[in-house]
């Protein structure tokens, strides 16, 4: 093995091909550790589509210079960052280019200020820098370098005292920042990190990078993490959007454009190279972003991602694996992110999402009965035109499937309460069965035309109160609508009113929530979000 004691351009770049190759090999077990700022579990993705922006056009370069090579990389990665962590690692190669100026090539010594460029130009891009992500790791990866560069003049000595030092900094992220400590995680950015270094150490040592090795070093392994249960407890919080664009304008202030940006949003990362701005935000409002950047130059590389929807997939995803004591399985046919959320938290197998209307094909429901892992299957059908459906896909099913009549989605969520995976199927069945016998459901929906049924006149725009299939009455306003489905309940001191609200409601859910345990103060009372499309609130008495 060669003493190498300086890199050239073309040596960067085969550093961070192989880098991107193992960050992409290893990008699953570093989404899996994804919870800080948001737990969307895109963290080691969001860096490999980074290095490989970074690396556009550069896998035939010519040029040695080290200068020149890593300006294009950092232009690139700037430019091309995403999410969070691929910001900041834009940011990070933006320093080290920094570091390389009026280089040819580059020693140990050079090579530590350059880091220490790299630190400097990290921090400098996070509005409110956090303690225990990837910024800790490039800072300890500078501190350890510069410690060790003393005694040694090669990059093989070097690297692997210092991947051995910020693993030993990674397995300790947990004590610095309370999320990873809650979800029993390292960082996912500083994982991802220290993996490049990684493949660094192993270009200079000419060896081939040991995955598995470099994934179970202490601090490192995805394996036990406590994800399902982080991610389920957080449920019912709401992220927003991420918000990432360039500006492109000749006198831009990154100053400026920050203090406007963090008006209007948080987990704010700001970059800069010649006269572009790269911005990384999440806001509940992107427009406003939008119109506070636009006043500097023109707008590029717009992009706008849903965050509620990127953390139910990671909630989705990081189920956990397949008990070998589970003997029964259940599906539920469920509409609404919130009643899926629910529906997750309370252990269900399979979702049959429907948009509008509870209305699956047989197709839709027999392929969640083959994806479920036993024969033994509960169908929760939550609407009466549902039961029929559910009913010829358990019996074109060569598994054993049973399908419980509940006819909404409020019911079949209460009847999971007994539910228990490592019982039989009868015995489930029964429990299942009598668990709701004492509860009372009522359905508040706006009426899209005017009509008359039960004898109940109701006009359109009138909300319309069905309790047990049948029209009692319509009211002009939800409030009153709920208020008099509850006294109409006959609720008592003992009962426990639920309130789930629809996704498209535009009144002021909050106020109406106030005005409801004012106008019931002797009845326990619960709110939660259901986001069906179509009832506007259910109301359950138990």
């Amino acid at each position: 093995m060669n003493n190498i004691k300086t890199i050239n351009g073309t040596d960067f770049v085969k550093i961070l091909f192989l880098a991107k190759d193992l960050i992409f090999n290893t990008k699953d077990q570093i989404n899996q550790l994804n919870v800080f700022p948001v737990p969307d579990g895109d963290t080691g993705t969001n860096m490999y589509l980074t290095l490989e922006s970074a690396l556009k056009n550069l896998n035939t370069i010519k040029d040695q210079n080290i200068d020149i090579v890593s300006k294009k990389i950092a232009k690139n990665a700037v430019l091309g960052g995403r999410g969070n962590s691929g910001v900041i690692l834009g940011q990070i190669l933006y320093g080290l280019s920094k570091g390389f100026d009026k280089l040819n090539k580059c020693d140990v010594k050079e090579f530590g200020h350059s880091l220490d460029s790299a630190v400097e130009a990290s921090y400098e891009s996070v509005s409110n820098p956090v303690e225990g992500t990837m910024l800790t790791i490039i800072k300890s990866v500078s501190e350890s370098w510069n410690n060790v560069r003393n005694n040694n003049d090669s990059f093989n000595d070097v690297l692997p005292l210092v991947c051995e030092y910020v693993g030993e900094v990674l397995k300790d992220t947990p004590n610095m920042l309370e999320v990873l400590k809650q979800a029993d995680v390292v960082d996912a950015g500083g994982q991802g990190l220290l993996i490049i270094f990684e493949a660094m150490k192993s270009y200079m040592l000419g060896e081939k990078p040991d995955i598995d090795q470099i994934l179970n070093k202490p601090g490192q392994s995805s394996k036990g993490l406590n994800i399902k249960k982080y991610v389920q407890e957080h449920a019912e919080d709401e992220w927003g959007y991420c918000v990432q664009l360039v500006v492109n304008g000749a006198d831009v202030s990154r100053e400026e454009i920050e203090f406007a940006v963090n008006e209007y949003g948080g987990s704010t990362v700001i970059t800069g190279i010649e006269n572009y701005i790269k911005i990384h935000t999440h806001s509940e409002d992107p427009g406003k972003i939008l119109s506070a950047c636009i006043q500097y130059g023109e707008l590029m590389e717009i992009n706008i991602e849903n965050m509620d929807k990127q953390f139910q997939e990671f909630v989705n995803d990081s189920e956990v694996e397949f008990n070998e004591k589970q003997i029964c399985s259940i599906i539920a046919i469920s509409n609404g992110n919130g009643f899926n959320d629910l529906f997750i938290n309370l252990g269900i197998d399979k979702i049959v999402k429907c948009e509008k209307t509870l209305n699956p094909s047989v197709e839709e429901i027999l392929n969640s009965i083959d994806e479920c892992q036993t024969d033994h299957v509960i169908i929760l059908p939550n609407e009466k035109n549902a039961i029929m459906a559910c009913n010829l896909a358990a019996e074109e099913s060569l598994k054993n499937v049973s399908v419980l009549n509940t006819k909404s989605i409020p019911e079949g969520l209460a009847s999971m309460m007994p539910y228990n995976n490592e019982l039989d199927l009868n015995t489930n069945i029964s429990n299942l069965e009598n668990y709701t016998n004492d509860m009372i459901f009522g359905a508040i929906s706006l009426a899209s035309r005017s009509g008359v049924m039960n004898n109940i006149e109701y006009k359109e725009g009138e909300y319309i109160v069905v309790i047990n299939d049948a029209i009692l009455f319509a009211e002009t306003s939800l409030i009153k609508s709920i208020e008099k489905t509850i006294s109409h309940m006959e609720s008592d001191s003992d009962s426990l009113i639920t309130v789930y609200w629809g996704g498209h409601s535009n009144e002021n859910q909050s106020e109406l929530e106030n005005k409801l345990i004012d106008r019931f103060s002797s009845i326990e009372m619960e709110f939660q979000y259901g986001g069906q499309s179509n009832i506007e609130a259910w109301v359950v008495i138990e």
